[in-house]
């Protein structure tokens, strides 16, 4: 399976569902993340939190693709992507995922005392992935950077894990933890992939602190969700997107130039 991008579309995590890229990781034996998300999904700057402790999400690797389960028909949507508006809040709208992989930033903030996260679980919303969607294929230009450290998860599998690698099977908590120190910033960063089907999902942070458990949910950016998608043969509708920022409608019904080569571009 593969690592789908941060787009649109409810994809298929058929993929390898990413992994969280944990960055700043070097306690003896244990790992510690990069990137981080909040839990609260509020910053924690201003002061000391009185939460256990903050998460906030952001996507990265901004360039590629998001699909949409159908055509964009409302003429304000259509003049979003062409202007170069807010192309977030159309997929927010139309419930789009990112195709092929969504790669997640993270930034974890302990609060007023320490406490170790022992897990981050994937939640999908559904048992099997569907369909890929293939009403409307966004396309960005340009390519995203590669994180030094990843996570990765299989997002075709009913029970998808974060791995250690794109090819590994070693499930990253059973091996790690993350300790959070008072105050202290954690980054990390989760690529999903998905290259059979859509699949929408949550994120569950459980942590222990002064012996005891908790859980808190880790908001998606863009006050959207997180939900990722394989390509589909064809589309009711495909933009390509341009520097200046606006999209522009291709003839091309197949998912091209964003897909890869088995798609028949």
């Amino acid at each position: 399976m593969r690592l789908l991008w941060l787009g649109a579309g409810i994809p298929v995590l058929g993929a390898v569902l990413t992994a969280l890229v944990l960055q700043l990781l070097s306690l003896e034996g244990e790992s510690e993340p990069g990137p981080a998300a909040t839990a609260s999904g509020a910053s924690s700057a201003g002061g000391p939190s009185t939460q256990p402790f903050a998460v906030t999400a952001r996507q990265e690797d901004e360039a590629g693709c998001t699909a949409l389960p159908r055509r964009v028909s409302a003429p304000s949507d259509r003049a979003e992507l062409v202007s170069g508006g807010d192309v977030h809040a159309v997929v927010r709208r139309n419930q789009g995922a990112r195709v092929g992989e969504l790669t997640v930033g993270f930034t974890l903030e302990g609060g007023d005392r320490s406490l170790t996260v022992t897990s981050i679980d994937i939640e999908p919303k559904s048992p099997r992935a569907a369909a890929p969607l293939a009403g409307t294929l966004l396309c960005e230009p340009g390519a995203g950077g590669e994180p030094k450290i990843q996570l990765f998860a299989d997002m075709d599998s009913p029970d998808p894990v974060f791995l250690t690698g794109g090819t590994s099977t070693r499930r990253y908590f059973k091996e790690n933890v993350i300790t959070l120190a008072p105050g202290e910033q954690v980054n990390l960063t989760a690529t999903f992939v998905a290259e059979k089907g859509s699949r929408e999902f949550g994120l569950v942070l459980r942590y222990v602190r002064n012996g005891k458990s908790g859980k808190a949910p880790v908001p998606a950016p863009h006050r959207g969700r997180y939900a990722v998608t394989g390509y589909a043969p064809r589309y009711g509708a495909v933009y390509e997107g341009s520097s200046g920022g606006g999209y522009r409608r291709v003839e091309d019904p197949r998912p091209c130039p964003g897909a890869p080569a088995a798609q028949g571009c």
